[in-house]
């Protein structure tokens, strides 16, 4: 049978095995029919095998067509296949014209000539068939792909038949990739009650429109929103649904950053309001350490603690400062300083009872930065302050500084990195807004604060942390050459 054609047949009827292999008994050409009833047996066979034609059915025991063509196409790529299944469904036509399918054929069609001359044409010729010309596939799929919106078909099983160049682009993947794919693969866990819920309407006949989350191939969740339509087959039985998807990554961004405004806009309000009730008495602890500076003795030990009460009521000041200017870049007044000596004066302005437990390891490194050193002490402290109050019996924390590169440029690297309880991930989110915290007396704005000092000095404030390891805090300044 040197001149036959060898077919691979992936069905599990085996009715319907039977009536394929007499019909391909009968017809004048030869063929040489080998069956696969599962998706892994088929694999197997084609691994080993060299096959002129695929003939699969749509549905199988442990797969679907579609997902089973993209791992054949891995093997051997461009192989003619034909596709058998129960109904006329022309987002499955499209969606498998994408993954190479040849042609389309319903059960209820296969005959001895229609079979066997479909082999034939799709062995001699793998562009598209009369049978899809006709339909005018090829505008339906450039209207797809030109829409503005994602779209994506399921199937009756939730599987993903059909879809757009723009739903590929949204979650990051090829299109053939998502072909044959369970639509709850590509949902976040924490949404997929909300989506067996609205599906459930959808299954019902009724449209539905509710926002969630999609997850990208890189595993980022996509906030979008979904506009769902159910689809029936000539009997007005449900037959599956058509999806639009809206991506909201940049709607949601803006009302992120609205609602910061508004929240920064309220703040600056009451700092206007209180700002002279904080500065009256500062002012008169001003002028009574200047009288104790000029009518005690001169001591190391006095001296010491005035300056060291001076500095605070200095930080105050600046702290109102940067309230009433929270919604404007804070105004730097940059000098050169050694960062090592900024992280010590840091250390030694933390209250002494704050790090009693604390054991610190420093690996520091002789390193200039061009900064505004009152600022960029108020973040470390800030920092530290953090690291300890998430190790509340004992812990440790590591400070370390080291000279990086990113993006072709040099960076000084901090690194603040504790033993603590860690940020669980709904909270991680949400640690730069304005006025959250999950402190009883906290403000919700000393990472906020921290985070614009940084962004001011053209550096970045990154957070790596593990729920029960701990938290890893970097600042990252532009590298100063002199």
């Amino acid at each position: 049978m040197s001149n036959s054609k060898r077919i691979l047949l992936v069905e599990d009827n085996p009715d319907d095995v039977f009536i394929v292999k007499r019909i391909l008994s009968k017809a004048e050409e030869e063929f040489e029919l080998e069956v696969a009833i599962t998706g892994k047996e088929a694999i197997e066979k084609f691994s080993n095998g060299n096959f002129d034609c695929l003939v699969l059915d749509y549905k199988l025991p442990d797969t679907n067509a579609l997902e089973l063509l993209k791992n054949l196409s891995k093997i051997r790529p461009g192989i003619p296949s034909i596709l058998l299944t129960g109904l006329k469904d022309e987002r499955l036509l499209t969606g498998a014209l994408k993954l190479g399918v040849v042609n389309f054929l319903t059960k209820d069609e296969i005959s001895s000539d229609i079979l066997s001359q479909t082999i034939l044409n799709a062995l001699s010729s793998k562009q598209k068939s009369q049978f899809l010309e006709q339909r005018k596939e090829h505008i339906y799929e450039g209207l797809m792909d030109s829409m503005g919106q994602g779209l994506f078909a399921l199937d009756v099983n939730d599987n993903i038949v059909l879809t757009n160049q723009r739903l590929a682009e949204i979650l990051n993947y090829q299109e053939f990739e998502l072909l044959g794919k369970s639509v709850f693969n590509l949902i976040n866990e924490k949404d997929v009650e909300t989506f067996r819920n609205e599906y459930s309407k959808v299954k019902s006949g009724n449209r539905a429109n509710f926002e969630m989350s999609l997850i990208s191939k890189m595993k980022e969740k996509i906030p979008v929103f979904i506009n769902q339509t159910p689809l029936f087959d000539n009997n007005g039985v449900f037959n599956g649904s058509l999806s639009l998807v809206a991506d909201m990554t940049n709607l949601k961004e803006m009302e992120k950053r609205l609602r910061e405004a508004e929240r920064l806009t309220m703040m600056t309000q009451i700092a206007s309001e209180t700002a002279h009730e904080i500065r009256n008495p500062l002012t008169v602890i001003k002028g009574g350490l200047y009288l104790l500076k000029t009518t005690l003795p001169k001591e190391k030990d006095i001296d010491e603690q005035i300056l060291r009460i001076d500095k605070a009521v200095d930080r105050v000041n600046a702290h109102m400062d940067d309230l009433l200017n929270l919604s404007k870049p804070p105004l730097l007044k940059l000098r050169t300083a050694n960062i090592n000596d900024l992280i010590e004066e840091s250390l030694v302005e933390v209250p002494p009872e704050i790090l009693s437990n604390i054991e610190i390891v420093k690996e520091l490194k002789d390193e200039q930065v061009n900064v505004d050193r009152e600022r960029l002490k108020r973040v470390f402290i800030n920092l530290v302050k953090n690291a300890s109050e998430s190790m509340p019996g004992k812990g440790k924390l590591r400070i370390a500084v080291q000279r990086v590169q990113i993006e072709k440029k040099e960076f000084i690297s901090i690194t603040f990195e504790d033993t603590g309880h860690g940020i669980p991930e709904e909270e991680l989110e949400k640690i730069f807004d304005p006025f959250y915290t999950t402190k009883t007396k906290g403000t919700g704005l000393g990472l906020v604060i921290c985070k614009r000092i940084i962004d001011a000095h053209q550096g970045n404030l990154e957070i790596q942390t593990k729920v029960g390891v701990g938290t890893t805090f970097t600042v990252q300044l532009p590298f100063f050459t002199s």
